[in-house]
């Protein structure tokens, strides 16, 4: 009997199943490292029907959208056109009660404050009347202004009306028309304090604005 060459003796190669060809590619195996050969292992699937596999490591939501739920759209009424423009003159027209009620409130705190001893209680109704107080003063300049420069229109559109041609005050206008009218009709003493007061606030704005080695 011929002796079997050494070619017939070495084993033969073994045979991939076309499962385990789809799995691992004999040619990419040789230049990849086992670390990828595994990572590649599970990305593929054994059949294009068969779920994709997920890493165990990633957490599974508890929350899923069974139904798709229309997502609730909310708007501000205050910033919709749909509302309307916003009427400064209407606004302060409607709720003009509202300092009658502070101005109430300013006389019991008054009273309180006079009955009251104790410290503490003294400082918060100071407090209080003060925010009151500020309240109020700013309504009144507010009106002020703005009955101001509603007569400022009114002699406007009649000038125009006569063949004038329309002319728009700047913000630095209307500052001065108001401080016009308003020093008009202070005494001259009001006028003077009134005068140093707004000096001292432009000079400290000013020395905000230096560096710390110049302000002195």
């Amino acid at each position: 009997m011929p002796a079997k060459s050494e070619f017939s003796r070495s084993k033969k190669p073994e045979k991939l199943n076309k499962r385990d060809d789809e799995i691992v590619r004999p040619e990419s195996t040789e230049q990849r490292s086992a670390s990828e050969v595994e990572q590649l292992m599970r990305k593929k699937r054994v059949s294009k029907h068969a779920p994709q596999e997920v890493s165990a490591k990633k957490a599974v939501s508890r929350f899923r959208e069974v139904i798709e739920v229309p997502k609730i759209v909310r708007r501000d009424p205050r910033f919709e056109s749909l509302s309307g423009k916003f009427d400064d003159a209407q606004f302060r027209k409607n709720y003009a009660f509202l300092d009658e009620y502070r101005a109430a409130e300013l006389k019991n705190l008054a009273l309180r404050l006079k009955k009251t001893k104790d410290p503490n209680e003294i400082q918060n109704l100071q407090r209080e009347y003060q925010s009151l107080e500020s309240k109020l003063k700013a309504s009144k300049r507010k009106d002020f202004e703005r009955q101001i420069l509603n007569e400022h229109e009114k002699k406007e559109k009649e000038l125009v009306k006569q063949g004038k041609k329309p002319f728009y005050l700047k913000k630095a206008d209307k500052r001065r028309l108001v401080l016009t009218k308003k020093y008009s009709e202070m005494k001259k003493s009001e006028v003077d304090h009134a005068i140093k007061r707004r000096r001292k606030k432009n000079i400290s704005k000013e020395r905000k604005q230096l560096p710390f080695s110049r302000r002195d």
